[in-house]
């Protein structure tokens, strides 16, 4: 996963910790924007349902390591979300891509299904069907990119 560097504090090193994910995590230590710049995360994996914890754990490993990790509770669950909905109703390979600016965490899952994602009312009894809804409450917006063999569904989190 490609990740930018950044410069060194001067100081103890004592308060650094490893999360279970193995990233270090620096809890005094916050990136500006203009140390951030734009950073990306890609991987892409079968439609199997083991991988939603997978890339749930590469969301969380990215975001810690980009110094942005008060965004993980709520990027975990949008790519838990659009990743099974990608594993249940998509075809093909899936990819999923962490894009963070300093105005916002892109999440997009790709797959190779012609099926489109649609929002529906769940009643109290249904197991499933909440997940868009749950993306709309989390996100400023998100959208679904048709190309010719399949779809990319994309949502932004606000980092502030």
């Amino acid at each position: 996963m490609p990740v930018s560097s950044t410069p060194q504090r001067h100081g103890a090193r004592g308060a650094e910790t490893t999360d279970s994910s193995g990233a270090t995590r620096r809890p005094d230590r916050v990136l500006t924007s203009a140390e951030r710049g734009a950073w990306c995360a890609t991987a892409s994996f079968p439609p199997q349902p083991p991988n939603v914890a997978r890339a749930r754990r590469l969301t969380r490993t990215a975001l810690a390591a980009w110094g942005a990790p008060h965004l993980t509770d709520s990027a975990e669950l949008l790519v838990s979300e659009l990743v099974t909905n990608a594993v249940r109703y998509g075809r093909g390979a899936v990819s999923l891509t962490l894009t963070l600016t300093d105005s916002a965490l892109q999440i997009s899952v790709a797959d190779f299904g012609p099926a489109m994602p649609q929002m529906r009312e769940a009643s109290e009894e249904d197991s499933n069907g909440r997940g868009l809804a749950i993306v709309s409450a989390l996100c400023q917006r998100w959208t679904v990119t048709t190309r010719l063999t399949g779809k990319t569904v994309s949502c932004w989190l606000d980092v502030r």
